[in-house]
Order: structure tokens, then sequence, then C-alpha cells
């Protein structure tokens, strides 16, 4: 931005929904707000540039959560380079701290010497991880007690929302109540783990390091020596670790109390930021570290048919390996929580009316999240398609942000685009049912992978909206694809019949195709009956066949297959409710 602003607001990551507003309540609705996140997909040379474009009267430096505070001297150097005229740092309380050019540029001998420590660390970790690929897996003996480690060792900054959350949170009630006790440890707030888990606060670091990556590893050493001084004194039966970057204090931990390792392997991050993201300085490394993980891990975890294939073609015997979906946890997304009026509460705060078909898509814009190409549709729908958006009374609601926000916001660039979308920013995750309950049809626009290989994702949004029972419009891409099964399959023909009697969950569309997803839009738009019966199927399906407590039972049915016996249990480790069947 060249233009000059009264008030920007930089911050590191997008800011959530409601901090936005709290905001613009407090300063007025002029302010301008930029995330670095943006920014850092161009080198730092073109980072430099665009921050130097940046001309106010007063930039103030937001820090939404307490994690976020390790990134405030790196944010205010940046700040620096900016020609804002005041400087400040606002924190989730709205308090406010001025501070100057030199004090910031003193920041840099900290940042100095913390990334020297961080450069030992990731030395350190090196030369470990050669050393655990050169040995064998070590022959575990589950602990004598009902008490499972959760390791979620995820360095995260900023609003905790998506998919991820939903995992680990389902994941960890459903073990406890398979009925093991639960010891959650975890970098920030224990998301949506209920009170029943003991919570062990994994302390971020105060200062990240240069090259960002390089607090990875000295945070995930930081993990394994607090972790250690837990555990040395509880008897834990196996540790369970969602695998993160470049982390490996699960492998460390079970190696060093005999206790069995499960593994929650999602995808490569390393793969994941070479192709989605910014490619890893020390790409190696963090390829090393999930050989490792996978290596040693007792038993593997996975979410889809084709991250089994991949774990396969890697040497992983096929006993040590469950495979389930992503799942919900049926109790928080419910249909049946949300009045009439509450819907109607909600619709009236993103101003859409009652008589309108809200059409909603939520995640966290990520580069397999198809949003992109919905922004395309809706462009093309007010462009071209205008006189049949307001037959069928069409709105559409956008929720979360991310990485493809750009490029929505250019597409949506259009006059009286804002009648139709409404953009509403990141949201807690214990909020999204409210939205998706306001809404009549739910969107999963997901696309493939560019590099050719196969969508080896489960969406979690595809689950949640199975579950609250509305009718669905998704790619026909992977286990999207065989898990909306039977669907309405476009283009084609509508089955002959009554609406939904062949027990179709869905309208399936193929990925990236613009014109295919504006038919399916307008279909379930245009036929309330089609959608309802869609959205019945649906729910059923999720309540059967995909709740967390399958997931976890699956999980535990893995480790007795392994002889880690985890029948010793009692009966409740495979139970699913009534409902749930």
């Amino acid at each position: 931005m060249s233009a000059f602003a009264a008030h920007v607001i930089l911050s590191n990551y997008p800011l959530s929904r409601a901090f936005r507003s709290r905001l613009e309540q407090h300063f007025g609705s002029g302010i301008h707000l930029i995330n670095i996140a943006e920014l850092r997909q161009v080198s730092f040379v073109k980072l430099v540039r665009a921050l130097r474009q940046i001309r106010a009267e007063r930039l103030s430096v937001a820090i939404e959560d307490e994690a976020s505070a390790a990134l405030l001297p790196v944010l205010e150097l940046l700040a620096t380079v900016t020609r804002a005229r005041r400087l400040q740092v606002i924190d989730m309380r709205l308090e406010q701290r001025a501070f100057t050019r030199g004090r910031a540029a003193l920041h840099g001998l900290s940042l100095a010497a913390e990334s020297l420590r961080a450069a030992l660390d990731l030395l350190a970790s090196r030369i470990a991880l050669r050393s655990l690929m050169r040995a064998a897996r070590s022959a575990a003996v589950p602990g004598s007690s009902n008490r499972v480690a959760y390791l979620n060792c995820n360095l995260w900054f900023g609003l905790k929302a998506g998919g991820s959350v939903g995992h680990i949170s389902g994941v960890a009630n459903s073990l406890m109540d398979a009925g093991l006790d639960l010891l959650l440890f975890t970098a920030g707030d224990r998301l949506l783990v209920d009170d029943r888990a003991h919570f062990v606060s994994l302390p971020p670091p105060r200062m990240l390091a240069v090259p960002v990556e390089t607090s990875q590893y000295r945070f995930g050493r930081r993990c394994f020596t607090a972790i250690r001084q837990t555990l040395t004194h509880t008897n834990v039966r196996f540790i369970y670790q969602r695998n993160s970057l470049g982390n490996y204090a699960g492998v460390a931990l079970s190696r060093r109390l005999g206790v069995p390792l499960v593994l929650e392997y999602n995808g490569s991050e390393a793969w994941v930021a070479k192709n989605w993201g910014r490619p890893l300085r020390f790409h190696d490394t963090a390829a090393l570290a999930e050989d490792v993980n996978i290596r040693h891990a007792h038993l593997i975890v996975t979410v889809s048919d084709v991250l089994r294939d991949e774990l396969l073609e890697r040497g992983v015997e096929p006993e040590r390996i469950v495979t389930y979906p992503n799942c919900i946890d049926p109790a928080t997304f419910d249909p049946e929580r949300f009045s009439a009026e509450a819907n109607a509460q909600t619709r009236r705060e993103i101003g859409f009316g009652p008589g309108d078909v809200i059409a909603t898509f939520i995640g966290t814009f990520g580069q397999w999240h198809g949003v992109d190409v919905l922004a395309q549709a809706i462009r093309r729908m007010v462009l071209e398609r205008r006189k049949q958006l307001d037959a069928l009374q069409l709105r559409f609601l956008l929720i979360g942000d991310g990485q493809k926000m750009a490029l929505v916001r250019d597409a949506l660039a259009i006059p009286d685009a804002d009648r139709y979308v409404h953009l509403a920013g990141l949201v807690p995750q214990r909020a999204a049912p409210r939205f998706l309950a306001a809404s009549d049809l739910l969107l999963s626009p997901h696309v493939g992978n560019a590099d050719g290989s196969r969508f080896f994702g489960s969406p979690t949004k595809l689950f949640e909206y199975m579950a609250m029972g509305r009718g669905i419009v998704a790619s026909d891409l992977d286990q999207i694809g065989e898990v909306l099964r039977p669907a309405v399959v476009l283009p084609g023909r509508l089955p002959a019949g009554t609406a939904g009697d062949d027990g179709a969950v869905a309208v399936l569309v193929p990925p990236g195709d613009v014109d295919r997803l504006i038919e399916g839009i307008e279909l379930l738009a245009g036929d309330r009956a089609l959608r309802d019966a869609l959205g019945r199927n649906a729910r059923h399906l999720a309540l059967s066949r995909y709740t967390w407590r399958h997931h976890v039972a699956a999980i535990l049915a893995g480790l007795d297959r392994v002889g880690l016996r985890a029948r010793e249990w009692g009966a409740r480790s495979g139970e699913v409710t009534a409902a749930e069947r």
C-alpha cells in the first residue's frame, strides 16, 4: 500500500473476527489490516519493499494471544522498515505500548543470540536424528496405568481454528470416553479438550529465531525436557503424538520410558511447506525427523488410504498402520442445539435475511481448500447470473482467512459483490457450528495437488458439514468423493424418483470446475426438498460411521493387533453409543 493511512494494524497471522471487531470498535472503521503471512509468500527482498510502501500516521503491532508474544521482537523490527510516523504494540486486552525505532533495533542483539542458540539446537537435533535413524525400534511394554500422554508439540501462533483443533480435541476427548486418563501436553490453551484431561502447558519461546524454522527444533528439545520431567514420576500406558515439523520428542520419550508410541501422521510437513507454502531452509532435516518418527512409532494412525499407501511405500508394515478418516463430535455438531430464533439472530449478525438461501464455506483458506475456485464461481454469478442469484435469493458466507485470502478479495473486487457475499474472517472452532446451523447449503470445493500427486487429505469440515444436516456441494476428489456416496454427480441428470430416496448424501462436482460448481450450488439453492433430504442422509451417515469414538476404537483395535493389549482397559475402549451405530 503506497497511499497514506491513518492507522495500520500489523500482525503476523490473520486476526480473528472477534479481535478485529474489538479493534474497529476501539479505533474506528478506518484501520487498515496487514498480516505478514500474506507478504511472506514472496522473497525477503520483496517483503522489505512491501513494508517500505506502508505509509501511516500510526502503526500498531497486534498480538492476539500470549503465545504470539514470541513474535514481537521480529514484528517490531519489521515495523521499523515501514514509513509509519508512530509505532506501538497492542495486545489482546487492547492495551497499548509505544516503541521507537531505536528500541526496536536493540532487539537485533537478542535476536542474534536466540538465533545462535536455535542453530545449535538444530545441529544437536540433526545428530540425534541420524543416530535414531540407525537404531532399531525399541521393544516397548505398555505401562501399568490407564494414563495416556498426548503430545501436541506444534508451535502455534494466532487463533486456533480449523480441522486440526477438531482433530486434537476429538481424539483426546474420545480417549477419555474410552476409559483412559489423559495428560495433555500442548503449547497454548487446551483447545476443546474438556476438563477431565490434566493439562500441562508447554511454554512457547519468548523470542523466535531467524530463520524462524530453527525455532521449531529449539522448541522441540525444550518440549522433550519439560515432558520428561513430568513423565519421569508418572506411569503412562502409551504416548500419543501428533506429528509436527521437526519434532521427535515422542520417539525420544518412548525409548527412554520403554512405553509404546502412537504417531498421528496427517501427511508430510516438509512436503506441505515445499508445495503449499515456502520451501523449508532445512528441508532434509525436517524430512529426516519424519522418517525417524515413522521408523520408531509402534503404531501409526492416518486419515486416508492415500497416506496409508504412502506409508506402505516407505516400508511401514501393514499391521502398524491404522487408517480412519477424520470425524466429528456429534454433541458439538448437532443442528438441534440451535433454535430458529438463534439461527435468525446469526443471519442478522452477518447481514442476511430470513428468506435468503445461504451457501457457506468454512476453512483456513489453504492451498487445497479451493476457496479461490469458489470466489471465481461467485464472481461469475454476480457478473453474469445476477437475475438467477436474485430469483434464488442466494447469498454466500465465507468464514476463514489465510493464504488464499488475497485471491478471494481480488476475485470479489467487483461492483455489488458485497450484496451477495459476506467475508466473516476467522472464527474460533467452537463457534463454527453456530454459523453452519444458520446456513442452507455447505460448500467443499477442494482441488487436487498442483504437482499431480494424489489428494491425501481428509477434510474435517466435510464431516462437520454432514453432521449439521445441510445440503452439501463438494468436489469429487479421492476420499471426499468416496465418503459422499451415493451422490448426485454433476455433470449429469438428477436421479429419478423422490429426492433423497436413493440415499444420496451430497452433490459432487469435478474439482476446479467453476461451471459445474455453479450448477451444483444453483441446483441445491433452488430445491429445498433435495437439500433437506441430502442433509438428513448425510447426518445419519456421519453419526453411524464418522464420530471420534469410531476413530479411537480403530486406534485401540490397532494396539491390540500389534500386541500392546489395548483391551485390558475394559469394555468401554471399543464402545460407540447407540446413536453412533
